[in-house]
């Protein structure tokens, strides 16, 4: 069969194909975790990248389930790396669709910036309690989702730009904005930008986690301690994810860059601080529908405080979708 596509079919998969060290991360995993003649499935399979990787690793059948009309395309890819026998492309809802057998390992790339953000997981695991057999395995394992106050030259940048009068007007309000103003995907927040030492927000383990905790909103209250003179106008959030014993996929700031990056969420205005001072931070991740969430948070210091609006955030693709995502 021909392989017929357009860039049209492949609008938000691109990234995701071309971050090397996502896909390197499942492959490597995938070849520990899948076993020669286990049955998979891959929920959310996109261009069935994951799934072609557990062929390759000798899993006797593939269910490779995704919504989205990008299912057509993953048929043709299949095909055309000779994989139809063991892929088995389904379009259709996660939530509703029958498969022939139960499985022996779960595969999923749910993740957002830091974790659940994008509001994917419920979806696996009322997939893990209908089609998991006892004993299976899911991937990712786990995720645990990290956050620490940053200084975000980039950010302080632009506002600085927005207070300089540019065409010799005042453009305060759009300084005051971008100060607010949620950052996605920001690989330029390094290690040397932090604050503090990063303290986990919270942990999901895919195995344990209850499908109605993960329906529930994420909260986390934190108190970090400045580990240095300086500033900080941003908090930066990330993920660490055990695909399997082996292989640990992370992007936070000492990482290399992913399409993810780090999540920056703005403190309103740029703060000094000295080493010794308490920043707390009040955080909260609430699911409102498929792939979407709404995040606020609030900045406490000595001498300052920030609380911001209600932010949504979309997934990748920068719209509502549905639950079939990577």
């Amino acid at each position: 069969m021909a392989l017929e596509l357009n860039y049209s079919n492949l609008e938000g998969q691109v990234s995701m194909l071309r971050d090397s060290v996502r896909c390197k991360a499942f492959q490597r995993a995938i070849s520990e975790v899948v076993t020669p003649g286990c049955v998979v499935l891959d929920i959310g399979a996109g261009t069935g990248i994951l799934s072609m990787f557990a062929a390759q690793a000798g899993a006797k059948t593939v269910y490779a389930v995704e919504q989205t009309k990008i299912a057509e395309v993953a048929t043709q890819i299949v095909a055309a790396n000779g994989l139809s026998d063991q892929v088995k492309v389904l379009q259709g809802d996660m939530a509703t669709l029958e498969l022939p057998e139960k499985v022996d390992v779960i595969i999923s790339e749910w993740l957002g910036g830091y974790g659940v953000d994008e509001n994917l997981l419920p979806i696996v695991l009322q997939a893990r309690d209908r089609w998991l057999k006892p004993g299976g395995k899911m991937m990712p394992e786990s995720v645990n989702a990290w956050m620490a106050p940053v200084f975000d030259e980039r950010l302080q940048q632009e506002v600085d730009f927005w207070h300089s009068d540019p065409y010799g007007l005042n453009l305060d309000l759009v300084a005051e904005a971008t100060a607010r103003q949620l950052q996605p995907a920001c690989n330029h927040i390094k290690q040397e930008h932090l604050i503090s030492t990063a303290q986990s927000m919270w942990e999901t383990d895919s195995m344990t986690y209850s499908l109605e905790d993960a329906k529930q909103p994420f909260r986390s209250e934190l108190e970090f301690i400045a580990e240095r003179d300086g500033q900080f106008n941003a908090l930066a959030a990330w993920f660490s994810a055990p695909l399997s014993d082996q292989v640990l996929l992370r992007n936070g700031p000492s990482d290399p860059n992913t399409h993810w990056g780090r999540h920056v969420f703005p403190a309103g205005k740029t703060v000094d601080v000295k080493k010794g001072m308490r920043i707390r931070v009040e955080f909260t991740m609430e699911p409102c529908g498929k792939g979407e969430s709404n995040t606020s948070w609030t900045i406490e210091t000595d001498n300052y405080r920030f609380q911001s609006e209600g932010l949504t955030v979309l997934t990748e693709q920068g719209e509502e979708v549905s639950p079939e995502w990577h």
